[in-house]
């Protein structure tokens, strides 16, 4: 438990700082995302009709109508479909809010799901018998797994695009190899670790 820990303490500060240096130093995030014509106007149709924070899509329809008909059902399913087929179809994270870009409860919160991210890994490291090399490579393949089951369903499904996909994607690789040094140099199997003690 001990190694857990430390190792999730450990690859939560690498993370973190190359966090730091991907989105504040680097300028690949920027380039990757798109800027509205006029973002004022839309900020503006976007408070006017998102009564909370949250998860929006259009076009938008419910599902949940009851005693239709199958006739009333197949009309239904006709005009979403023609609805998604004109588009635009917009997939939007809205935070009424705002976002403090000062505020420190977003980097702690961030750094502890680093660090929760990184115990795990460190449990499943001690699971294994690799090797250090291997025990890197573990490592970042998990960031590249990570990057694909959580980016590319939003390329396929939500238009997100190939530039914000593959930038993301190689994001997480770079923070998980970067991470993984330190990890497959700490946190490694029982038995390596006895033999190193023995010599």
């Amino acid at each position: 438990m001990f190694r857990i820990i430390v190792g999730g303490v450990l690859g939560a500060i690498v993370a973190f700082v190359w966090s730091f240096v991907s989105w504040m130093v680097l300028p690949w995030h920027n380039v990757s995302m798109n800027k509205f014509t006029n973002q004022e106007f839309v900020s503006w149709v976007v408070k006017e009709n998102a009564p909370k924070s949250g998860v929006y899509v259009a076009p938008y329809y419910d599902s949940k109508e009851a005693n239709l008909t199958p006739e009333e059902i197949k009309q239904s399913f006709d005009k979403e479909k023609a609805a998604f087929e004109k588009g635009p179809f917009i997939f939007a994270q809205v935070n009424l809010k705002g976002m403090d870009p000062s505020n420190p409860w977003t980097y702690v919160f961030s750094f502890l799901t680093q660090f929760v991210g990184a115990a795990l890994i460190s449990w499943l490291l001690l699971q294994t018998s690799f090797g250090y090399g291997k025990r890197l490579m573990f490592v970042t393949v998990i960031g590249l797994l990570v990057g694909v089951l959580g980016f590319v369903p939003d390329w396929n499904w939500f238009g997100a695009g190939y530039k914000f996909t593959l930038v993301m994607i190689a994001d997480l690789i770079a923070t998980w190899f970067l991470a993984g040094i330190v990890l497959a140099a700490y946190v490694k199997p029982r038995g390596e670790h006895q033999r190193e003690l023995m010599m």
